[in-house]
């Protein structure tokens, strides 16, 4: 599969409401299959979140577990659009759900497929986040 030969990639929610402007993945984009992953059915890149611009209303957030991530979606339309640490404002991860993308640019990329949520991108700041079986 040839390499995206964008600088950038934009993906919205569905009413558009919610914007993200990120470097275009160069890694395969995670199918993390974890209780609450497969249930958004998201499709992660991750970054560091001085790398993402995120435009439109407050989100809404949903915790759980020991509450160290804020899943963020679209007031509106209930699209979650992102994942970002909870408790470090200075955290050097963060995941946009790649779904959000136009379907003729997210055709473009690779998958992994992550049955378990043990990938190593689920580690902030080396410590395990409560992604799980």
């Amino acid at each position: 599969m040839a390499a995206p030969t964008s600088t950038s990639s934009t993906a919205t929610c569905h009413c558009k409401a919610i914007k993200l402007t990120f470097p275009t993945p160069t890694e395969k984009l995670n199918e993390c299959r974890c209780t609450i992953c497969r249930r958004y059915g998201a499709l992660w890149a991750y970054y560091n979140p001085k790398d993402v611009q995120i435009e439109g209303p407050k989100t809404d957030t949903y915790q759980y577990g020991e509450k160290n991530n804020d899943f963020h979606r679209c007031p509106s339309c209930g699209c979650m659009t992102h994942w970002a640490d909870a408790k470090d404002e200075n955290a050097t991860e963060m995941g946009v759900n790649c779904n959000m993308l136009e379907k003729e640019e997210l055709r473009r990329f690779e998958r992994t497929v992550d049955e378990h949520g043990d990938a190593p991108q689920f580690k902030v700041n080396n410590v395990p986040d409560e992604h799980g079986p």
